[in-house]
């Protein structure tokens, strides 16, 4: 049973990646560059402390998203908004910071706390975004975000808090991404009720 909430995991993401693959080439959707560059590489970086942690079929949702990642990489450069900002920069640092602490203290829990925080910060340019342009993202996308990892918890034999903590992030954070869309769209009737 457990391989099978694993399954699921990974083809809720690959299934929401593809329209929103569409909705960036047809320029419904738009992308924040810098952040697509940064969860790549943190993608790869939280999959090898992943497997450091022992952390089995939790796994399988970072390796998804990190296929959907891969995946979007490309259309984010060609398609998406912005560039390098100060919190972009902020982030590289706290990942280079990151994979050091990771090598010289072989504390790879301290290690995925900060790729979480690596993370989060990476994701505000897509937060500010969507903020002022909600019509800028699907909300579909990030719902495979938020019920993905919810089936690789589910998929594992024992809960520790170690090999649920990136799960648990990724559906937090994408539940934000979603009260942002919400928020914005919310915002943008009232504007235009008022006129």
């Amino acid at each position: 049973m457990h391989i099978f909430f694993a399954v699921i995991s990974f083809v809720i993401i690959i299934a929401v990646t593809i329209p929103y693959m569409r909705d960036v080439i047809k320029g419904r959707a738009r992308p924040a560059r810098a952040a697509r560059v940064m969860l790549f590489l943190l993608l790869i970086i939280t999959l090898l402390q992943q497997h450091d942690l022992g952390s089995g079929y939790a796994m399988t949702v970072t390796f998804s998203e990190l296929l959907s990642s891969a995946l979007l990489l490309g259309l984010a450069l060609k398609y998406g908004v912005g560039g390098l900002a100060l919190t972009d920069k902020i982030c590289y640092c706290l990942l280079a910071i990151d994979l050091m602490l990771w090598l010289l203290t072989k504390n790879t829990l301290l290690a995925l706390h900060l790729t979480i925080l690596a993370d989060t910060i990476s994701f505000w340019p897509t937060l500010e975004k969507t903020w002022r342009l909600p019509q800028s993202e699907t909300k579909l996308f990030f719902w495979g975000g938020v019920i993905a990892p919810l089936f690789s918890i589910a998929a594992q034999n024992s809960i520790t808090y170690s090999v649920i903590v990136f799960p648990a992030y990724l559906s937090v954070i994408n539940l934000v991404e979603i009260a942002v869309i919400n928020s914005g769209k919310i915002r943008a009737s009232h504007s235009t009720n008022s006129i």
